[in-house]
């Protein structure tokens, strides 16, 4: 693995590597420690400290962060985490960090100069009824948090599934199969089935709204660019490449965006 990125890193196109997507990036951390006598932050992250060209991201659900926290920080390497309303981690996020321990890992490694990220990810229209709130009340408070820990991107996600087998997969582990009774229809794709387009562009933009936006970049998160106008926000690409770095800008434009798609 560390060849491959070692050979990664060579590209002279501006790349964004990102840990995290099929799997949480830092919760096999300790085992990679265990395993191999290297934390995994501790494999990679040097590599991309050692160059000015590319980004790494951990994205991730969990407050594993003792190992990153031994090793000094750069610009090179984000960590970004995915965080919801506590009525609805509670609810369906089982087994996971509450939200309240991610906040926490955050501002730990914000303070010591890491980048950080957030993807308030998959919003979901629910009433919670016993506590007499709405979701706006759950991710208001929620993006208050963000707010107050000015990351350098938030990317904004609604609930959505490519198929209903995910269902039958939750009923075969004990999961609560409830969260798909949200899932009635399909995006222009075809591709995805997600809650309605109303509910959609309310969550949207009330989280927009709420955001910092004079501090914080926003977008979406693998939405039709249909959404993105509905709600006001200009579409130029991957939201996981851009940034406020050099790097990102050269990522996003021209050779640069095309070259990191293909990767």
């Amino acid at each position: 693995m560390v060849a491959e990125v070692e050979r990664w890193l060579e590209s002279p196109t501006p790349r964004m590597l990102i840990v995290g997507e099929l799997q949480d990036g830092l919760a096999f951390d300790s085992a990679y420690l265990a395993v191999t006598g290297k934390a995994l932050t501790h494999h990679i992250v040097p590599l991309f400290a050692a160059q000015s060209r590319h980004r790494l991201i951990f994205l991730t659900k969990s407050a594993l962060i003792r190992h990153a926290l031994q090793l000094t920080a750069t610009d090179r390497v984000i960590f970004s985490w995915s965080v919801n309303a506590e009525y609805a981690a509670r609810k369906w996020e089982l087994g996971a960090s509450r939200p309240e321990r991610r906040f926490d890992a955050a501002a730990r490694l914000a303070s010591e100069g890491w980048p950080i990220r957030f993807r308030l990810d998959p919003m979901v229209p629910y009433e919670d009824t016993d506590a007499g709130q709405t979701w706006r009340d759950g991710y208001g408070e929620a993006i208050d948090r963000i707010n107050a820990l000015s990351p350098e991107m938030v990317t904004i996600g609604a609930l959505r599934a490519s198929t209903h087998g995910l269902a039958t997969a939750a009923v075969r582990n004990g999961r609560p199969t409830d969260l798909f009774e949200y899932l009635s229809e399909k995006d222009p794709s075809g591709l995805k089935h997600r809650v309605p387009f109303e509910d959609q562009i309310a969550m949207y933009r009330f989280a927009i709204e709420r955001l910092d936006r004079t501090r914080i970049t926003s977008a979406l998160c693998k939405e039709d660019v249909s959404v993105w106008k509905a709600i006001g926000l200009h579409f130029e690409g991957c939201h996981c490449l851009h940034g406020g770095s050099k790097v990102a800008d050269e990522l996003v434009s021209g050779d640069g965006y095309r070259g990191a798609l293909e990767a």
